[in-house]
């Protein structure tokens, strides 16, 4: 059943916090990786170079140590998935976030206010060189205190406890790398392509063809390009069609990973389209005797641009172009198609930023965990398509929550999977699910003139920390152990409450 696995690894964490105005000033984290049996190409780079150089998260630690022991097992070998390296980083620093919390009497979220990195400190940079362009953490926090009405959840909690109900409430902040540039994998000599490319062009019917080598896994990547190349060309989207996944026809590109087909591909349709736009705009202008500047391309017509009266449909545009080009001005060519690439820059990435919280109810008697509620404020910059943008974070916060509660490939001493099977292996369904509430805050990377950043991984790096510190809330007046070894299944509920 499994090819392979991301997730398994040992993390031992150590924090020091200043007495005075509680700041956390240094961290220690000891790793031991498993690499499965076999090394796949982006095995290694999991724990050292993601979450290895991104220890600080979110947080204004100034100082972090890091061992990384990686080591070969009898499992399926280690690769990427959904949030990869993020997702353990940003467990195992929330677990220590809430620890501190707890040890020095404050509130958790009152403890991430104050360590956040100030959203006016940017441009910065971690303590491992890691560079920041601009993020929102503290507007983010303060988005998420207002749209849960934490106070009013705490209250509840309280009355309830009274009545023998424990329900808790967990936070987890995160950082999510999106849009990598060459600095990601380009330095180190690996051949994956960080640039992406995208062709248009106008067909004989006045539709748009557009050829990207951004691909669709499900993520809704077509729809998102159609639109740019829509927006910036200057028809509607049921005028545009996508050809994917064809590397004899599209433009090279790296494809669909690390939350790049909006923030790269997109742009690449962005700057496509509006090339494109200007070669039909001077046809339209030779053929209408009139001046480039003096026209647009509006709902799939050539109009005037200060009455928007529509002097040429596109249609006809094209079939003079293609078919009676002899009736163009000597000397003009008329270029119907453009091709452009695009590649970050100035930053290495473009960072997503956010925070999650969870509230749920332990049954104390059963070990069995429901899911009341979930919140996700995210800053993915410019949001492209909103429905697309917050499904995909619902969809990632299903998959962390998934790992936190329900995921877990058991093997026997031989290395063999003994539950490799649906019926077994468990993932989460809808009924286990609860609402799930999305927040925004935009801040655009300015690395693009879309601005856009990526949108589907940060949902499943915050997920299982927030649920982890939910649990551990509902239980801490019990006396509980804490829990930080996921799944946390009823039997180690159990455990921890020294009830089995």
């Amino acid at each position: 059943m499994t090819s392979f696995f991301e997730r398994f690894r040992l993390l031992l964490w150590a924090l020091a916090a200043a007495v005075i105005g509680f700041y956390v000033y240094g961290l220690v984290l000891g790793t031991l990786a498993n690499l499965g049996g076999v090394l796949s190409t982006i095995a290694p780079g999991i724990p050292t170079t993601l979450y290895g150089r991104m220890l600080s998260g979110p947080y204004t630690i100034p100082n972090v140590a890091a061992d990384v022991y990686c080591v070969f097992t009898n499992r399926t070998p280690a690769t990427a998935m959904r949030g990869f390296g993020v997702t353990a980083l940003d467990f195992a620093l929330e677990c220590q976030m809430d620890k501190l919390a707890v040890a020095i009497g404050m509130d958790p979220l009152e403890i991430r206010r104050r360590n956040l990195i100030p959203d006016d400190a940017h441009p910065s940079s971690g303590p491992s060189g890691i560079k920041f362009e601009a993020l929102s953490h503290h507007e983010s926090l303060a988005h998420l205190d207002a749209m849960m009405n934490y106070a009013g959840l705490r209250a509840e909690q309280k009355r309830l406890r009274a009545q023998g109900i424990y329900r808790g409430i967990g936070f987890a902040s995160f950082v999510e790398v999106t849009n990598p540039s060459a600095a990601f994998y380009g330095i180190g000599g690996a051949k994956i392509s960080a640039q992406d490319g995208v062709t248009i062009r106008l067909d004989a019917q006045g539709a748009i063809i557009c050829q990207t080598g951004v691909t669709e896994q499900g993520q809704g990547a077509e729809a998102v390009i159609a639109q740019v190349a829509a927006s910036s060309f200057g028809v509607p989207i049921d005028r545009v069609r996508i050809i994917t996944g064809d590397t004899d026809n599209t433009p090279y590109g790296g494809g669909t990973w690390a939350s790049r087909a909006a923030g790269i591909g997109g742009e690449a349709a962005w700057q496509a389209g509006k090339a494109l736009r200007a070669n039909v705009l001077a046809c339209a202008a030779s053929i209408l005797q009139a001046k480039p500047e003096n026209l647009d391309i509006r709902n799939g017509a050539i109009v005037d641009s200060g009455t928007g009266t529509e002097r040429l449909p596109l249609h006809e545009l094209a079939r003079i172009a293609y078919f009676r080009p002899d009736t163009l001005p000597p000397g003009f060519q008329a270029e119907l198609m453009a091709t452009r690439h695009y590649v970050p820059r100035a930053w290495p990435f473009a960072f997503t930023n956010g925070i999650q919280a969870s509230y749920l109810e332990v049954d104390t008697e059963s070990g069995f965990v429901t899911l009341l509620k979930h919140w996700c404020v995210e800053d993915c910059g410019t949001v492209i398509n909103p429905q697309l943008v917050d499904e995909q974070i619902r969809g990632g916060v299903v998959q962390g929550l998934g790992g936190a509660l329900f995921e877990h490939c058991i093997y026997d001493e031989r290395g063999q999977l003994t539950n490799g099977n649906m019926a077994d292996y468990l993932v989460p369904m809808a009924a286990e699910m609860p609402d799930i509430e999305i927040g925004h805050v935009v801040t655009p990377t300015a690395d693009s003139e879309l601005g856009a950043k990526g949108a589907g991984e940060a949902g499943t790096a915050g997920a299982p920390g927030a649920v982890m510190n939910a649990i551990n809330d509902a239980l801490r007046p019990l006396g509980a152990k804490p829990l930080t070894d996921m799944p946390f299944t009823p039997g180690r509920i159990l455990q921890a409450l020294d009830r089995v």
